[in-house]
């Protein structure tokens, strides 16, 4: 009988936690630079009722990125 291979504690991943989300972190960051801040917290606040994005569920989250991402490119000429 073979010994299944050593998988250390830290690689463990429990089934319920979701990853980080690498696009959120990186929109703001971007926003933040660019000095949009205050233009992010107001859509947030505005069209979706919450104070962060991490309230937002899944398919909101994808709506709310794209508008980001449209606006930077409006408002940001690099």
């Amino acid at each position: 009988m073979q010994t299944p291979p050593f998988i250390p504690q830290s690689a463990y991943i429990h089934e319920h936690v979701q990853p980080g989300d690498k696009r959120l972190k990186r929109l703001k960051d971007e926003v933040d630079r660019h000095n949009l801040t205050e233009m992010w917290d107001m859509i947030l606040a505005l069209d979706y009722q919450v104070a962060s994005a991490h309230e937002l569920p899944h398919e909101t989250k994808e709506e709310f990125y794209g508008i980001i991402e449209l606006l930077l490119k409006a408002f940001v000429k690099e």
